[in-house]
């Protein structure tokens, strides 16, 4: 029967899929990078000039990936050992939202001198950064509730 705690497996096993599937991308980069600036039609390719911005957004963008899977990992065990409302929880969802920010930049710079599908890309993440900010939020008072309340008994 699927229950909470096969849930939070299932969505540690997918992060770390996702965190390999990644770290193997990275290998890839320049020959994608090279694909698009060999075949330049337009809007879609990356310009030749784009070549060095574009290879150094994408390995940028896998970096702060990594980062975000890291710390959902270690969110994500708290939650598989029922620690949920605690400070460090906190500070991971903090992290990712800022991370999810940070992630805006090397998008506007392949935007910018590459593909301007990434500003897509740009806008998904500073609103993602900005619904985690929200659960931060919630989050960080439920832990204050939670808080006082173990002080009160």
């Amino acid at each position: 029967m699927w229950n909470h705690d096969n849930s939070t497996v299932l969505s540690l096993i997918c992060t770390r899929i996702v965190a390999v599937a990644a770290v193997i991308c990275a290998f890839f980069v320049p020959g994608v990078v090279d694909y698009y600036c060999g075949d330049y039609t337009g809007r879609e390719a990356i310009a030749p000039s784009g070549r060095m911005p574009g290879t150094v957004g994408i390995y940028a963008c896998l970096l702060i990936a990594l980062v975000i899977l890291y710390m959902l990992d270690r969110l994500l065990s708290n939650i598989r050992k029922e620690e949920i409302f605690i400070p460090q929880n906190v500070a991971y969802l903090r992290g990712i939202s800022w991370a999810c920010f940070a992630m805006c930049l090397p998008c506007l710079l392949i935007a910018v001198y590459g593909s301007q599908t990434f500003l897509f890309v740009m806008v998904a993440a500073a609103f993602m950064g900005l619904i985690l900010r929200v659960v931060k939020n919630v989050i960080e008072a439920a832990v204050l509730i939670k808080e006082e309340n173990d002080y009160t008994v």
